[in-house]
């Protein structure tokens, strides 16, 4: 039972037949709201889902903090079981609003949300306390990650700065399947067949033709670019690619 009393004003009726739902395409729209605050609205078949664009986007101050993720990194003890809950799930709420941006073409929004939220998955991993189920925590970092890459390669295509989206993608790759909290290391191989790394592979192969060089080429300028760096996970993937396209 809802404590709020029913009142006619509440009722979406009219705001529905305004925006008529289709099944084409995702819809949504930024809205200058009451107090002429921007809000993100997405129309779903049978109703609206509503964001803040800042803060929570619900809206909502866990114990008078930002979100949960600003409670628990002022405390000193270990996160609750319940705690670790209320993040991860929190985290599904930021990576929706992530999507929505990323969809309404708002890149930096975006990638402010992915960032927060491989930050929030990484203190998850670490403060947790013992016995706390974390096993989503991969799940969404991968997804954290993807989501990242292609909010940063897509703002490189719109300034048609198609090797700054190669390098974009490139980092994407490297950083896809590393453990949670060991940025370091990847999990298993680099040239991984997950659906995330084919999804970013084949974004890479429909930029390169776009290149006024050859792909074999770029692939080489780039590997001794990464091994100057002495970036190694990237500088395996690039060799790897090499090997796919031959001499």
């Amino acid at each position: 039972m809802s404590e709020s009393t029913p009142d006619w004003q509440d009722d979406l009726t009219p705001i529905l037949g305004r925006w008529e739902f289709s099944k084409s395409a995702p819809q949504l729209r930024f809205l200058v709201g009451i107090g002429d605050v921007v809000r993100i609205q997405i129309r779903l078949e049978a109703g609206l889902l509503q964001f803040e664009v800042d803060g929570r986007p619900d809206g909502s101050r866990p114990q008078g903090c930002e979100s949960w993720f600003d409670y628990w990194s002022c405390r000193p003890e270990c996160i609750s079981w319940e705690g670790v809950g209320a993040l991860l799930a929190e985290v599904a709420l930021y990576h929706q609003r992530a999507v929505a941006f990323m969809l309404l073409d708002d890149f930096a929004s975006c990638t402010r949300d992915c960032e927060r939220n491989i930050a929030a998955i990484a203190f998850v991993h670490q403060r947790a306390a013992p016995g706390a189920d974390t096993a989503a925590c991969q799940t969404q970092q991968v997804a954290a990650v993807l989501l990242r890459t292609r909010a940063a390669a897509s703002v490189c295509v719109r300034l048609r700065d198609t090797h700054g989206a190669l390098a974009a993608i490139d980092r994407g790759l490297a950083a896809l399947h590393r453990p949670v909290g060991q940025p370091g290391q990847l999990v298993g191989s680099p040239e991984s067949d997950s659906p995330e790394s084919a999804l970013l592979r084949s974004m890479r192969d429909a930029l390169v033709p776009k290149l006024p060089s050859s792909q074999r080429v770029d692939l080489e300028t780039r590997l001794r670019s990464a091994l100057r760096l002495e970036n190694y996970e990237l500088a395996v993937i690039l060799r790897n690619e090499l090997r796919q396209i031959g001499d």
